[in-house]
């Protein structure tokens, strides 16, 4: 699961499928949709990935250290 909100272009590393990207699928991170006070699985991100962006769950991702 992503911890804390990352900045835009963070590569981030799927962890569930979702649409067209599957686990292990690397994408980029796009800007935040909105700020979250308090970090819950179902907070929403845009991800990049196969030239597309994604809508997905802070819990269907994690960052690549």
């Amino acid at each position: 699961m992503l911890d804390n909100d990352p900045p835009p272009g963070t590569k981030v590393r799927f962890v569930r499928q979702v649409r067209t990207a599957r686990v292990n699928d690397i994408g980029t991170l796009q800007p935040t949709l909105r700020k979250y006070s308090v970090e819950r699985p179902n907070d929403e991100f845009e991800v990049e990935i196969h030239g597309e962006r994604v809508t997905v769950q802070r819990q269907d991702i994690e960052r690549i250290r």
